[in-house]
Order: C-alpha cells, then structure tokens, then sequence
C-alpha cells in the first residue's frame, strides 16, 4: 500500500540494524527536568534532524536497532506528548511542533516515537547542557553534530531559502483569496443595501428584512468535501491484509462534522486572511484539544497544509483553504482526516473511526464506536470554533452541523476499553445519523461545557435505552473525569470554560 502503518514504519527503519540520516534510536533513559544531559541529547537529536528534513527518534531501541524490552523504570507516561513539547519549549528555537506517536510493535511492547518535521524558513538551534545555543545537523555515522563548514551552512541556507519561497507563494495566495473575498463580499453588501433601500422606499421597515441559515449551501460544501476525502481514500493503492482492508472502508465508515460563522441575520461571514487565522488557532489547539494530532492542523513548516484552493462547486465559484490531503501521508496512525475551509466562513472537517482501527487490533468481531472517542470528535469540533470565535468581527451565532455514516450495528463501547465493554447491548439500527446545532456565540464562551453537551447528547442517543441514558452518564463530574484521563495518557485536553470557573471560585 501507498500508507504505512505505524508498525509498518517502524519495522522499515529497524530493518537493517542501524541508523539512519532521517532516523535515530534512544534506549529507554531518563528526559526529566532533573537530567539536563539527557534532555540536550534528545533537543539536539531533534534540531539535527529537522534540520537535515525531517524523521523520526524512536526511544526504547539501542544503537543495533534492538526493540528493547519494556521499562519499568521509564513508562510510558514519562515520554507522553506534554513532557516532550515542555522539553522543546524550553530548548528548541525556533519552536517546532512535533508529533508524539506510541506504536505497538510485533514483540507486544509499546514505544514512543517522535514525527520530527523538516524545519521552516530559519535553522532551528538548540540548546546544550550548559544552555548555550548551537545549529545541528545530521552527518555519517549516522551523528548530530554541530554546523562547522561552509557546505554545511550552504546545505542548510539553501533548503532555507526553498521554504522562504513557499511562503511567499503562500502569501501571494492568501493576498489574493483575501481580495476575491473583499470583491464578493463587496458585490453582496452592495445588492443587500439596495433591496433593503427598495423595501424602505415601500414602506416597509428596513429592520424587518432578516435572512434564514443557508443550510442547503451548507450542506451541499459539506458533501463536496465529503466527496474529495472519499475519492482520496478509493484512490489509495490497497492490498489484501486486514488493516488494508480497514482503510477501504473508511469510504463508508467516516463522519463529516463542521460548522458555519454567523451574524446577526444569520449570513455567513466572509474570512479575512483565513490562512493567518488557521495558524493562529493551530496554535492555540495544541493545548486544548490535541490527540498526536487535531482539527484543522497547519502544520509547521512551509510544504504543509493549508493550501489556498478555488472550488467550483455547482454553479459557484469558491475560494478557500484545504488540509493535507490522504496521499500525501506517510503513516497510517489508525486514522485519516482531510478539511476544507471555505471564505464564506464554512468549516468542514472529514474523520475516519479510530475504534475501527481499534476492533482490528483488540481482534474484537463485532464494530463499535466508543463515548471516548466521541467525546474526543465533537470537542475537537467545538474547541475550534470556540478560538475562532474571538477572531471573527460581528461573529453573532455559530451553526454545527453532524454526519455520522456506517454506523448500522455498531455497539456503544464503555470507557477505554475499545468496546471490549459496552454501554449497552443495544446496536445502532440506521447507517447515517444527522443533526444540526445553532449556539449564540455568548453561549460558546461563557458555558462551554453546555454546549458541548448539547452536541453529544443527540449522537449517543442512539444507544439510549434501559441501561444507558446519555443525558444522565454526560455530566461535569463524568467529562472531568476523562479530561483528566486523556491528560494522563499524553493528550492536551482540557475544556475551555475551566478557566471560567476558576475565576468564579
């Protein structure tokens, strides 16, 4: 197949005992504050190999590239994604997001493996024990060493310079899907002022003139977008192994979420410089809403997403941002997701199940989708168009909208165990389940938790009956819960009224 999976990658890079210029091997060792040496090594092993394009560092393999057996003096909790994003906070510069992935590989132990992106449009230089700041890059043996030679500089410089290129495009791009924008905006405003000047002249108050949601665009964007990620998926070279199989029918087993930015007569509000608001809010998700990996995502170097894009879509012309498409993933982590944000301020973001990826490796023989997972879509959704929503001039009410396909026999599983066990034994009896939510954007910021009670509870409804009533399991104290969970097991979540509350205290 065209994708690996996470245990297919790592059986590649082990393959020849040894290391490579794009991969290095760490036994399990001590990261913590207390080891100054130790967290060098590690931002140096990281900088090196940004800086030479990207890899990965695995810990839990020596030098030969022998998957070690598990540690007990290092867990896993001591690799999870919050330690290794503080490490690189306090040595790193500039900042570079990388993804913390744990692959279960063939001999049953679990390793922690970090995604290393390629750096952007400057170096990336790190910080040695003694705190002073070098440029590495990866050399033979294979080794991180420091820049000391014209050609290493020259290497480095040039690669630079391609990735300031990038982002010129990508500015000229967003210059001018900022100016259509204006343009269509303009025209709009323009033919609004004088229907309601007509109505005026005809006695008619101009106040009275409002505008219904528009939710046949809407949904006819969501379908578009939902009809991209499924060609992605069909088009995917497959072959017969199980978890090829799986990937296949991502096709009919996915859910298709977003919302749409509203004023006060429920139009849509047209973006300005969306790309710029993405980046901000990519940020900003990495602390409150990220699983290895979250909604909308930009990623941090210039090759990456998002892309500005022109739809035609029916009869429309379109402008906006799209995410990284399937095929340009290397790794299959058990998901796959693409996203279109469109100008006229309509997020759509498409998902695969996790659980699917899940029931294959737990060998369960009957399909589930878990409240885990769940919670984690729809807070995800939420969450960013929670930070959105201060960035967004005359942003009055907020529209979601919910797709869920293949869900027909699909069990409620309970907890983290994979629907090993269950909600309940009642089984999903429609395939496709819809619905839709309008907040007040007052709502979404004073009473998140609400809200995203309000965008649960009907999806679980499914599976309501006698011994499982969503409204009742869905309560602060449940949801705190498995916040503090996730937290456990590396994930940044919290919910975005926490603060609120602590003031109010």
């Amino acid at each position: 197949m065209s994708v690996l999976t996470g245990v297919q990658q790592m059986e590649e890079d082990l393959r020849y005992r040894s290391e490579k210029l794009n991969v290095e091997f760490k036994a399990w060792m001590d990261i913590s504050k207390a080891n100054k040496d130790g967290q060098a090594k590690i931002a140096r092993h990281i900088a090196a190999i940004a800086n030479s394009g990207g890899g990965r560092l695995y810990f839990g393999v020596d030098d030969d590239g022998n998957a070690q057996p598990r540690s007990e003096a290092f867990p896993l909790e001591h690799y999870k994604s919050d330690a290794i994003h503080n490490l690189l906070k306090t040595r790193l510069e500039p900042g570079l997001q990388c993804e913390v992935r744990f692959t279960e590989f063939t001999n049953g132990v679990t390793y922690p493996v970090i995604h290393i992106p390629p750096h952007g449009a400057t170096p990336i230089g790190a910080k040695d024990e003694n705190s002073f700041m070098h440029v590495y890059m990866r050399s033979v043996g294979p080794e991180s060493v420091k820049i000391s030679s014209y050609q290493q500089w020259d290497t480095i410089l040039k690669r630079c310079m391609r990735f300031r290129d990038a982002e010129a495009v990508q500015t000229r791009d967003e210059d001018e899907l900022t100016r259509t924008q204006a343009m269509t905006k303009a025209i709009t405003d323009s033919v609004t002022a004088s229907i309601l000047a007509t109505l005026a002249a005809g006695g008619a108050p101009a106040g009275a003139v409002t505008r219904e949601i528009d939710w046949s665009l809407i949904d006819m964007l969501a379908e578009e977008t939902r009809k991209d990620f499924v060609s992605q998926i069909e088009a995917l070279e497959l072959e017969t192994s199980e978890t090829d199989q799986q990937i296949a029918e991502i096709a009919k087993n996915h859910a298709v979420m977003g919302y749409a930015l509203l004023d006060e007569n429920d139009g849509l509000i047209t973006l300005e410089r969306p790309q710029s608001l993405l980046r901000k809010v990519s940020d900003e998700m990495n602390d409150v809403a990220s699983f290895g990996w979250h909604d909308f995502i930009v990623l941090p170097n210039s090759n990456g997403p998002p892309r500005t894009r022109f739809w035609k879509v029916g009869n429309k012309d379109l402008t906006g941002v799209e995410g990284m498409r399937v095929d340009q993933k290397q790794v299959y982590f058990g998901a796959f997701d693409y996203w279109r944000v469109f100008g006229n301020s309509i997020f759509v973001i498409c998902k695969s199940y996790r659980e699917d990826a899940n029931r294959l490796r737990h060998k369960v023989n009957y399909p589930f989708l878990t409240s885990v997972q769940i919670f984690i879509r729809l807070h995800s959704l939420l969450a960013h168009a929670t930070l959105i929503a201060p960035n967004v001039a005359g942003l009055k009410r907020v529209a979601f909208f919910i797709d869920h396909r293949g869900l027909d026999k699909r069990i409620l599983g309970r907890d983290f165990d994979y629907g090993l066990r269950v909600h309940t034994h009642l089984a999903a009896e429609q395939d496709q389940y819809r619905y839709r939510i309008v907040v007040d954007v007052g709502e979404l910021m004073k009473d998140y938790f609400s809200v995203l009670k309000r965008l649960s509870v009907p999806l679980l409804e499914i599976w309501a009956g006698a011994n499982f009533e969503p409204d009742q399991w869905f309560t602060r104290d449940k949801i705190d819960g498995l916040v503090q969970y996730l937290q456990k097991e590396g994930s940044s979540v919290r919910l975005l009224d926490e603060t609120a509350q602590t003031a109010d205290a």
